[in-house]
């Protein structure tokens, strides 16, 4: 679990790090700092939640385990759809930054949850 957190740290908190201090130099105006904030935001919930349904069905039964972690990956991609349309149709934030971060970033989630995946895979063909 450690290694979850430092890798979530590395990835996500730069990005925060430099919108922060971009703010602050004013290079960047509050609407994309929080457009920046909101998307970085919405794909760390998504990676927890996907962390979390592949923690608690590691060691149960394949239908539990297959419940948990397709239906969880439906569950998410609603959750992130409706939470993704709500913003850009309610909140004024600026839409492309907020579709341009959204994608690398989720991009990046996926990355790592397949990696993280198959290497817990990988740990317990070793055992």
């Amino acid at each position: 679990m450690r290694k979850i957190l430092k890798t979530i740290i590395y990835i996500y908190f730069p990005p925060y790090l430099i919108t922060y201090l971009l703010k602050i130099f004013d290079f960047i105006d509050i609407t994309t700092e929080l457009t920046i904030f909101l998307a970085l935001f919405l794909n760390i919930l998504n990676l927890f939640f996907a962390l979390l349904f592949y923690n608690f069905s590691n060691n149960r039964s394949t239908q539990i385990f297959l419940l948990l972690n397709f239906g969880g990956m439906g569950v998410r991609i609603f959750f992130l759809l409706i939470s993704f349309t709500i913003s850009l149709i309610l909140l004024e934030i600026d839409k492309y930054a907020f579709i341009f971060v959204f994608l690398i970033f989720y991009s990046v989630s996926i990355f790592f949850e397949i990696k993280h995946f198959n290497s817990k895979k990988d740990e317990k063909k070793v055992q």
